[in-house]
């Protein structure tokens, strides 16, 4: 008898015999967890979350390893684990060996493939002898009829047209016509398919997808920095840039970050960019306006309006993109000033509208995107997190890239920081994920206290020229020590204070309580890197029961992929668009107050301060 164990964030799942410990079945289906005393549960670094099934109770090693860090909330050690039927599970980044990363793949995938682009084989007549009358597209268009239930093709791009003769006589007429909608976009060889690029354009990075359209096969995906990161790490910073006459600069930049990457997902599948006929693009309103040279003033003064709320089709070349010279590109509605056609996507993706009970999906960055369905309906908000959730801003901060410190377990023996970083490297710095995961560690310790002190006395803590930190460290390969300061503390303070203000205030419109939620969905890469353990130990999240919460990864890129590969999606997420409400955080009557009280650590904390600032529902 086996039994079926699902594995977050990996999206996996394994087969564990009756009677086999969990940690072999993990490996068994390679899946790399720590485990230096070879699973005799003395060492206690397989740690994992079980989120729901029956996984026994914990043994006596397992109480004594993890007395201190909440068994009570579903943490167990894989070794110790026999499963007694289907198990959900949860494994953090800390648990996970050093070559075994958290997949960004969103397990939310497109229901219909209707591609707006086609191809269709043809046979076209190439006369010969003098006095043959009729134009080359002529032959075409006739050749297109003849194929199947076309309509009349009523237009063909200039530079499909220009390449058109030499193809047809290089291909001796037996050719394949590749069509979007009643446009011709070209003539291609046989051999060759069409292909499309859906792209999540972020602020800080830009992740790629390349898929055949003809078979909907996903080819490559790919994922780099937003090459527009030196003029600006958040959105108000880079629309300054762009009111002071770098907006041509900035799309530029987008245009070559998007080519750059899509140049090597080519190389990588052999193909050419001859082949690409359409793109989707999604992404926030002040990326999406500059990615279309559009104003931006507007989008920096209140009341923080876009220039458009439509979708657009343009062509590639207008836009620098150095696709097939006659290639489209469609770009979703964006839904207000700073809520973009990104968590449109997102949101569609999610299938929120669809979900039966009051759901919350966080898209969380620099920029954190909230909404909220209660039946049927969609409300969402944005927040301005500020750089520390990917870094930024952080005494020994750097984005979670190789050598950067993911989470932090304190030893509940010694009280000694344990490391998971990023590739198995030597630490360099400290990601988002790596200061949210240590400072829920500090406060489960005490070192910490609700109101995010550090506190002095306490092991490890020390003092120096510029106030308290405790050291993670000694020494990293560049000679320097690694550290969480009180600085450190109040950036995430700020961060999660802003996030969780948003959530706070689309309950409270709706007249809900965080228990009134069935469902909350973290989207994004911090959302999938961070554990949801810390996230609420720390009140990031409302309190919910953690098996509530899913990790979804990109949940915009695959929004976006969707869209590429059919047109019903299309539809849907712009009649979407025009459905999902729009909450203006900044025009929020009690947002200061409840900032400030969402700025605390714990839940008790959190409702003290709302209780002190009559801060509760909104009824009726």
């Amino acid at each position: 008898m086996e039994h079926r164990v699902t594995v977050k964030p990996l999206g996996n799942e394994v087969a564990c015999r009756e009677g086999q410990a969990l940690l072999e079945a993990l490996r068994e289906a390679g899946i790399g967890v720590e485990s230096v005393c070879g699973g005799r549960g003395t060492c206690g670094k397989c740690r994992i979350r079980v989120l729901s099934g029956d996984a026994g109770s914990p043994t006596a090693d397992e109480l004594e390893r993890l007395r201190r860090e909440r068994a009570g909330d579903g943490l167990r050690l894989a070794c110790q684990v026999v499963p007694r039927g289907d198990l959900t599970i949860f494994i953090p980044a800390s648990s996970l060996t050093g070559n075994q990363r958290l997949q960004l793949e969103s397990g939310l995938g497109s229901r219909d493939f209707d591609p707006a682009v086609r191809a269709y084989d043809l046979e076209v007549e190439i006369p010969g002898e003098p006095g043959d009358a009729g134009s080359d597209l002529l032959r075409l268009r006739e050749a297109l009829l003849r194929a199947g239930p076309l309509a009349e093709p009523r237009a063909i791009d200039i530079e499909a047209l220009r390449a058109l003769p030499g193809t047809l006589r290089e291909e001796e007429g037996s050719v394949r016509a590749v069509l979007r909608g009643e446009a011709i976009l070209g003539i291609i060889p046989r051999k060759r398919t069409p292909l499309g690029l859906a792209v999540d354009l972020g602020s800080t990075k830009i992740a790629l997808f390349l898929y055949d359209l003809e078979s909907g096969e996903m080819l490559s995906a790919h994922g780099l920095l937003n090459p527009q990161i030196p003029y600006g790490e958040d959105i108000v910073t880079r629309i300054q840039q762009a009111l002071e006459g770098k907006d041509g600069r900035l799309q530029a930049l987008a245009a070559e970050g998007i080519t750059e990457g899509l140049s090597a997902m080519l190389a990588e599948t052999g193909r050419e960019k001859a082949d690409v006929f359409e793109a989707v693009v999604v992404g926030n309103t002040a990326m999406h306006h500059l990615f279309l040279g559009l104003p931006v003033e507007q989008l920096a003064r209140s009341p923080y309006l876009p220039a458009t709320d439509q979708p657009h089709e343009v062509a590639a070349r207008d836009l620098g993109l150095r696709l097939n010279p006659s290639a489209v590109v469609y770009l979703p509605p964006p839904i207000a000033g700073y809520v973009g056609s990104d968590h449109l996507a997102a949101v569609y993706a999610a299938r929120m509208e669809e979900r039966t009970g009051p759901c919350l999906l966080l898209d969380i960055g620099t920029n954190t995107e909230v909404a909220l369905q209660v039946e049927g309906r969609v409300r969402c908000c944005s927040c301005a997190s500020g750089p520390a959730f990917e870094g930024g801003g952080l005494s020994c901060g750097m984005r979670a890239s190789e050598g950067a410190v993911e989470a932090v377990l304190l030893d509940p023996d010694t009280g000694e920081p344990e490391l998971s970083v990023i590739g198995g490297t030597p630490p360099r710095g400290i990601c988002g994920s790596g200061v949210l995961s240590a400072l829920a560690a500090l406060l489960r310790s005490g070192t910490a206290d609700p109101g995010g002190r550090l506190l002095e006395g306490m092991p490890g803590v020390e003092r120096g020229t510029e106030g308290l930190f405790f050291p993670l460290t000694q020494d990293t390969d560049e000679g320097t020590s690694l550290a969480v300061t009180q600085g450190d503390i109040r950036e995430i303070q700020k961060a999660k204070g802003a996030m969780r203000a948003g959530i706070d205030a689309l309950l409270a419109e709706e007249g809900l309580d965080p228990g009134d939620l069935e469902e909350v969905i973290m989207a994004g890469a911090f959302g999938t890197y961070v554990d949801p353990a810390d996230a609420l130990a720390i009140a990031l999240l409302p309190p919910v029961p953690l098996r509530i919460i899913t990790q979804v990864g990109n949940a915009a890129g695959s929004g976006a992929r969707s869209m590429l590969l059919s047109i019903k999606a299309r539809r849907e997420a712009e009649a979407l668009a025009e459905r999902i409400e729009y909450l203006e955080l900044s025009a929020y009557p009690r947002l200061g107050p409840l900032f400030a009280a969402d700025m605390y650590l714990t839940e008790e904390a959190v409702a003290a301060a709302k209780g002190r600032f009559a801060l509760g529902r909104k009824e009726g």
